[in-house]
């Protein structure tokens, strides 16, 4: 993380003697959440975190079949915090303002807030500190000045998010009790900030022998374009390891929804500028994934010393994963395949078996009612649509009704065209890796067709894994964010359908075998994804995501 790394990654270790004096003695555990910004799990980040690997990969649980709900920031964020699915929290129509199409706003939707994770572990009796990327748009929760959100005792998160010249709101003990901005110094790096931060106030609340239990947020912007690694990390070595190129990388994606007019299909090879600026943006993403690698040693380490590391569960993930040329998608997210949706999920605890994998099917909205029972015993509210997992991660037995199969994931496209904005066409070093070119960038006019999105990539899918039944399928179905008839989804607004079965090998869903269906198996899948797509509540979605093709 942390600016002293400059000097011979000096780890914050002032204060540990002091911090030792304070114990575990509550009987409620410490839970920690580190969410990063665009970590893929296909694409080998988890190379560049070796502390990572070693104190929660190997000492607790890989949750292999993990999920986002939508794979993009703030709708992926919102479902985390809200426990409730992208259709459940999206504004009323694509004209409607919201944080990438979620009413995530205080004034507008107050329960979206008061009914998440956050409040309810408050109430549960536990301290609360919040630091970081949260959403994309905080402006109701602090960064308009006006202080700490509702179950939040400390707040230092990011309001204008970058790596250097950042705006955060800073609420609570130990803070400026301000908005403030912090510049272009070397101790500026934002991702040293969030680890330094949250480790001073985890250290502040541990240090009190009778110490409330303690959640703690953080999130980091990284790897998220630009990718900016700190300035002790910018000639690391782990910058050399080479792009994985799997069969996907540069594959024509034949028989896949198109990104609309005129971008009808992205048959063009991806240009040697293109293939350039993916290696480049692959090496500072690495990079910058070092600086939240010590964010977790330092947090383990001192946690460990100050005998709270048994006592502390602690989960690390990303809001999604991403693209560096796969189906000839340069640079972004936002796809409905595997390598957008599947991301690292590594959670350590009591009673979590160290080196253990939990291949049962969970997502980013199954997270908040898993901390909730994990705080407090007891079942989540029913109004939130996910499931708690912490009888499957902790070795018992999971809910009377069993375990769903399947997972929703949704996504309504944030593009009303194919082009993007003039911010992101700015990006010289980057233009070429989003795919986005203009006249003068000396690339001819057919290869300006490597968009990463558009109005057509709009998606409803369920992703069902029964392990059991020998059944492993993706099944999407798309419309146009534009067409006001097709927000929610109606049947006879559907444009395109995918289909792909993991089970028959199809690894990387290069096969789209949607045509050859059964018409029984497509009725059956379209059934299904049409009661997921309007259920609420966690009986509703867990009836609809339970058993069965």
């Amino acid at each position: 993380i942390f600016f002293t790394a400059m000097l011979g990654r000096m780890m914050l270790s002032v204060g540990l003697a002091l911090v030792a004096l304070g114990s575990a003695q509550q009987q409620k555990a410490n839970i920690i959440m580190l969410l990063t910004d665009d970590q893929d799990l296909r694409l080998g980040s988890m190379v560049a975190m070796p502390a990572a690997r070693e104190v929660l990969l190997a000492g607790g649980a890989n949750l292999s079949n993990f999920f986002i709900a939508t794979p993009i920031c703030c709708p992926s964020r919102a479902a985390l915090l809200s426990g409730r699915y992208e259709h459940n929290n999206k504004v009323s129509g694509p004209e409607v303002p919201g944080c990438m199409r979620q009413n995530t706003s205080k004034t507008d939707n107050p329960k979206w807030w008061s009914n998440g994770f956050v409040p309810q572990l408050a109430k549960a009796g536990y301290t609360v500190g919040m630091f970081g990327k949260v959403l994309n748009t905080m402006t109701t929760y602090g960064c308009d000045g006006s202080g700490l959100p509702e179950g939040v005792d400390r707040l230092n998160i990011m309001c204008a998010i970058d790596y250097y010249n950042a705006q955060w709101a800073d609420f609570g003990p130990g803070s400026n009790n301000s908005v403030y901005k912090t510049g272009s110094a070397p101790e500026d790096y934002t991702t040293s900030i969030v680890g330094n931060s949250s480790l001073a106030w985890i250290k502040s609340v541990i240090a009190d022998k009778d110490h409330k239990p303690f959640f703690a947020y953080m999130g980091p912007h990284a790897p998220h374009l630009p990718s900016t690694p700190a300035v002790w990390y910018q000639d690391h070595p782990i910058g050399n390891t080479p792009v994985p190129k799997e069969v996907y990388y540069n594959y024509a994606p034949v028989k896949k929804h198109a990104f609309g007019a005129p971008y009808v299909t992205l048959d063009q090879l991806l240009p040697e500028v293109d293939d350039a600026a993916i290696a480049t943006e692959h090496s500072n993403r690495l990079k910058t994934l070092l600086s939240v690698d010590d964010i977790v040693r330092d947090v383990s380490s001192t946690l460990m010393a100050a005998g709270e590391w048994d006592n502390t569960y602690f989960f690390y993930s990303s809001d999604h994963g991403y693209s560096l040329g796969e189906f000839r998608v340069d640079s972004h997210k936002t796809q409905v395949w595997d390598h957008n949706t599947r991301v690292p999920a590594m959670f350590k605890g009591p009673g979590i078996a160290a080196g253990s994998v939990m291949p049962a099917i969970a997502s980013m909205v199954d997270m908040g009612p898993t901390f909730i029972e994990l705080a407090t015993g007891a079942p989540p509210p029913e109004w939130m649509d996910g499931m708690s997992f912490a009888s499957i991660l902790t070795g018992k037995n999971p809910t009377a009704q069993g375990w769903k199969d399947a997972q929703l994931i949704e996504y309504q496209s944030i593009r009303p065209t194919v082009q993007v904005s003039e911010a992101e066409r700015a990006s010289a070093e980057y233009r070429s890796a989003y795919g986005y070119r203009t006249e003068d960038d000396g690339v001819p006019p057919p290869l300006k067709i490597h968009a990463h999105d558009g109005p057509n990539n709009t998606f409803s899918a369920i992703r069902i894994i029964n392990e059991t039944a020998g059944i492993n399928l993706l099944y999407a179905e798309f419309a146009d964010v534009l067409n006001p008839r097709a927000w929610n989804f109606a049947p006879d607004q559907i444009n395109f359908y995918e289909l792909y079965d993991v089970a028959a090998g199809d690894f990387y869903m290069l096969n789209n075998i949607y045509d050859s269906a059964s018409p029984d198996m497509k009725q059956r899948l379209h059934n299904r994804l049409q009661t997921a797509i309007k259920c609420s509540g966690r009986l509703e979605c867990f009836a609809a995501l339970h058993g069965g093709v």
